[in-house]
């Protein structure tokens, strides 16, 4: 591991021992072709993202040996290096490290929250990732997104049209008022971002929908992660993030 990773905040930590390999293509959504030690293996992509800015044909992938004989993978795809810098492309993981910053008081926003339910069911219907406790007493819905596309230091999402985000996005809107709070979490899994904004491009009716929610009171908030494997540390606790 390297030791700049040790004054920042643990915030995630692979046990098993992870093996390089090299990326071959995207055979589907959900599943790479890696070249390791000279043969070509299937891992797992947790991730229904673009990857436009990370995922490259030649690039070294660190891939965990699957613990399962009866899948149809060999591995699941960890991190792979843009240019020198590790992406972690776990989908799943920024809500672990969410979890992780909250109990261990590691964002300024939401410094004395603590955890109620994961995956909570919202009044009005549908779930979003977190309800937590506010130090007044207020419920705060929580929707964490996983991001990875960078260029120039500008991180933007989604890198595909997402519905689901935009659905979240309406819910919240729907809930935040005096007594309750509502926020979007953006959490990018490299450590070269600047600032977050919305992929107006992509998703234009996503753009729309956040500034909606931001003007409604939903609170957006971005945080960077450093990857030395096998830690992932807190780069960034407080990214600004653009919305137009």
């Amino acid at each position: 591991m390297d030791g700049r990773s040790d004054s920042r905040d643990v915030v995630a930590r692979y046990e098993a021992t992870l093996q390089r390999g090299t990326v071959l293509e995207r055979s589907n959504r959900f599943t790479l072709l890696v070249d390791v030690d000279g043969q070509q293996r299937r891992a797992y992509l947790r991730n229904t993202g673009g990857l436009e800015t990370t995922l490259e044909a030649g690039r070294t992938v660190l891939c965990r040996p699957a613990d399962d004989e009866d899948r149809k993978t060999d591995f699941d795809a960890i991190a792979i290096s843009a240019d020198g810098t590790w992406v972690t492309v776990d989908a799943t993981l920024p809500n672990e490290i969410f979890d992780r910053c909250v109990a261990d008081g590691l964002v300024p926003q939401f410094e004395g929250y603590r955890l109620e339910s994961r995956e909570p069911s919202l009044p009005e219907g549908g779930r979003t990732d977190f309800r937590l406790r506010s130090p007044s007493g207020a419920d705060a819905y929580v929707e964490v997104k996983s991001n990875t596309w960078v260029v120039d230091g500008v991180s933007k999402f989604p890198d595909r049209p997402t519905e689901r985000g935009r659905r979240h996005l309406r819910h919240l809107t729907s809930l935040v008022g005096p007594e309750r709070e509502c926020h979007v979490v953006f959490v990018v899994q490299r450590p070269d971002a600047a600032v977050v904004r919305p992929f107006r491009s992509v998703d234009p009716d996503f753009a729309d929908l956040l500034s909606t929610a931001v003007e409604a009171g939903v609170d957006v908030h971005a945080l960077t992660t450093r990857f030395d494997p096998p830690v992932v540390t807190l780069e960034d606790p407080d990214l600004p993030v653009e919305v137009d």
